[in-house]
């Protein structure tokens, strides 16, 4: 199930253009590209991109796989595949395991978290362009 408000989900951080926000729920599978211009919470699977103008939080459990996720700030409780772009924060949590290379301002890895790629931290408000290699699927 896909939901869409303008209440803030528990424990996710209130997007800054107050867009509302954007749920996928546990037991949803999605194939192909979702964009969204608030928040989004992820506790179901997504193969494709994603492209959120606001905070992305991707449940423990839940899992994305694709070439790219551009968001404003990623909070990693499951599992992705891609290259990640993110305004501000990247935060890996104990449960997240992220295969795939990063571009933010900030990445926090907390103990217990997987992390395999490359990483480049640039200033807040730099330009960040998309890496340029694909990640491989096995």
């Amino acid at each position: 199930m896909i939901g869409r408000g303008n209440q803030q989900q528990k424990n996710q951080a209130p997007n800054a253009q107050g867009a509302g926000y954007t749920y996928i729920e546990k037991g949803t599978s999605i194939k192909g590209d979702v964009s969204s211009s608030g928040a989004m919470r992820c506790d179901g699977n997504i193969n494709g991109n994603v492209n959120i103008k606001g905070n992305l939080e991707i449940s423990a459990g839940a899992a994305i796989e694709g070439e790219n996720i551009e968001c404003d700030n990623l909070i990693l409780h499951g599992s992705v595949k891609a290259n990640v772009i993110a305004k501000g924060k990247i935060t890996i949590t104990k449960s997240g395991k992220l295969v795939g290379d990063v571009k933010a301002t900030a990445l926090d890895i907390e103990a217990g978290a997987v992390f395999s790629g490359r990483s480049e931290m640039n200033a807040a408000g730099t330009v960040l362009e998309k890496p340029s290699e694909k990640i491989g699927r096995t």
